[in-house]
C-alpha cells in the first residue's frame, strides 16, 4: 500500500495539512501548493488542489443519479413548505402589529413588541410591571395554518416558571380581520384578543372574557417606541 505523507501548503493558514499520495506529491510541487510560493492566489491554490485530486481520485456517478438527487432536494424543499391558506388572511396582512409598543395603567406598565413576519410568523413578547417589578411576561406566536393565521401565547412568572402546562400553549385563531384590525378568539369564543392600530404610532388591545356567565373587558393602550 503507498504511503501517505502530510503536505503543508504555508499560504493556507489555519487550513489544516492536506494529505496527498506520494505519488502526487510531485505535482502538488510543480503547482507550486507546498512551495509557499506568495505569487499564488488562494483560488489558483484551491484549484491546484482540486486538480490533483481530480486525477488521483477519479469520482464517477452513475447515469441519471443526478437527476435523482435533484428531484430527492426538490421534493424534500416542497414537502416542507407551509400549508396553502385557505381562509382568512395572510400572517403577512398583521404587519400593523410591528413594533415595540408601551403603555400603562393606574399603578402598572406594560411592554409589547412584534417582530417583522418572516416565514409565515410573527413573534410577539409582553411584560407587566408594578412599582418597578415584572409581575409576568407573556411568550406569543402568530402562525400560518390551512384555516388562517392562529394566535398562541404563553405566561410565564419571574425565572420563566410557566402558568400553563407543557403543550398547553393557549390558542386563538383569527376571528375576523379589517384593516389595521384583527380580532383573535378561542374556539369556544370565552376569549377575545382585539388588535387595532389607529394611528401611526397608536395601538390598542382589548381584552374580553366570559366566565360563568359573567363577561368582562379590559383595554391596553399603547404608543410606539422609536
Amino acid at each position: 500500500m503507498e504511503s501517505r505523507t502530510p503536505c503543508i501548503c504555508p499560504s493556507l493558514v489555519g487550513i489544516k495539512s492536506t494529505v496527498l499520495p506520494r505519488s502526487t506529491r510531485g505535482l502538488a510541487g510543480r503547482a507550486a501548493l507546498c512551495m509557499g510560493s506568495a505569487m499564488l492566489s488562494r483560488r489558483r491554490v484551491f484549484g491546484a488542489i482540486l486538480t490533483i485530486l481530480a486525477g488521483a481520485i477519479p469520482l464517477s456517478f452513475p447515469t441519471g443519479s443526478l437527476a435523482v438527487l435533484r428531484a430527492q432536494v426538490e421534493g424534500g424543499i416542497r414537502r416542507q413548505s407551509p400549508a396553502p391558506i385557505v381562509n382568512g388572511p395572510l400572517v403577512q396582512d398583521l404587519a400593523f402589529l410591528v413594533g415595540r409598543w408601551r403603555g400603562g395603567v393606574a399603578g402598572g406598565l406594560f411592554d409589547e413588541e412584534w417582530s417583522s413576519p418572516s416565514a409565515d410568523t410573527m413573534m410577539g413578547m409582553f411584560r407587566y410591571m408594578e412599582n418597578g417589578k415584572v409581575q409576568f411576561y407573556e411568550f406569543m406566536t402568530i402562525e400560518a395554518t390551512a384555516a388562517g393565521p392562529v394566535l398562541r401565547l404563553r405566561h410565564f412568572d419571574q425565572g420563566l416558571t410557566a402558568w400553563e402546562d407543557k403543550d398547553a400553549a393557549q390558542s386563538f385563531p383569527v376571528a375576523s380581520f379589517a384593516e389595521n384590525q384583527v380580532v383573535f378568539a378561542t374556539p369556544d369564543k370565552s376569549t377575545k384578543l382585539t388588535y387595532r392600530r389607529s394611528q401611526t404610532e397608536s395601538l390598542v388591545v382589548i381584552l374580553e372574557r366570559t366566565a360563568a356567565g359573567h363577561a368582562g373587558k379590559q383595554e391596553f393602550d399603547f404608543t410606539l417606541i422609536k
